[in-house]
């Protein structure tokens, strides 16, 4: 594959920031030049845009399924417009996809354009995913920081900034999930390792999204919160994104 590393500038963010994006090889060398599939692949609290690609074999899945993989920088947000910090939610969610696109050779279409992330990129990944049900044909979530609300109670410092006491509906999963039109729904997917601390919340969003009748794909394996889990899982998740995509 190709692999591109650099840094952009957003307007959303008033700053430059990193990227790293892998376009397939076959796209390159073949005489092929439709639009790449895209998968925007968010980090965890604790890490940056590089560490999905040092730390699983993302890339090498993607080359194999011919899609494009963007992983940006979100530093500690929460992917969210922080009430004292930067807009990383915007910059994610809407300004992202459109600075790609004028750079990559990447799909415009809602069935070629998909979401996921690990932890907090997980919350991400869904949070956008139900708010642009429009843009994106799927979103999916890896062992996902997905109850804010437990995890602004349990560390309340440490978000302060993001949240300011006060999470809005917007940001809130688990209200997003209430009220979006099931019908409209992106495709969404869920796994969760039976040993991870996060695992009871993740199944209560699992029970609201059945309620609803979302198109949720729910799992569980033998696994803790860590990349030997979530690597086998983006290996598995990728094919599913790319099989029932109709451009």
């Amino acid at each position: 594959m190709a692999c591109f590393e650099g840094t952009i500038f957003s307007s959303s963010l008033g700053m430059m920031t990193s990227l790293r994006v892998s376009l397939p090889d076959r796209y390159l060398c073949g005489e092929k030049r439709e639009p790449l599939p895209v998968l925007y692949l968010l980090h965890g609290l604790s890490d940056n845009h590089s560490q999905w690609g040092r730390r699983t074999s993302v890339e090498r899945y993607a080359e194999d399924a011919g899609i494009a993989v963007v992983m940006p920088e979100a530093q500690r947000s929460f992917y969210t417009d922080m009430v004292y910090g930067l807009r990383y939610f915007t910059y994610v969610a809407e300004e992202l996809p459109v600075l790609c696109r004028r750079l990559f050779p990447l799909s415009e279409r809602r069935e070629g354009t998909f979401i996921a992330g690990n932890s907090m990129g997980g919350y991400g990944a869904l949070k956008a995913g139900l708010r642009f049900p429009e843009r994106f044909g799927a979103a999916a979530s890896f062992s996902g920081a997905v109850d804010v609300r437990a995890r602004y109670d349990a560390h309340r410092e440490e978000f302060q900034a993001v949240y300011n006491g006060q999470i809005n509906p917007e940001d809130d999963v688990f209200t997003l999930a209430e009220h979006i039109d099931p019908a409209g729904s992106p495709r969404l997917f869920m796994t969760c390792g039976l040993s991870d601390f996060l695992l009871e919340d993740n199944r209560r969003l699992r029970d609201l999204m059945v309620s609803r009748g979302l198109p949720l794909s729910y799992e569980e394996q033998e696994g803790g919160h860590d990349w030997g889990y979530w690597d086998t899982r983006i290996r598995a998740l990728i094919p599913r994104l790319i099989e029932q995509r109709s451009g």
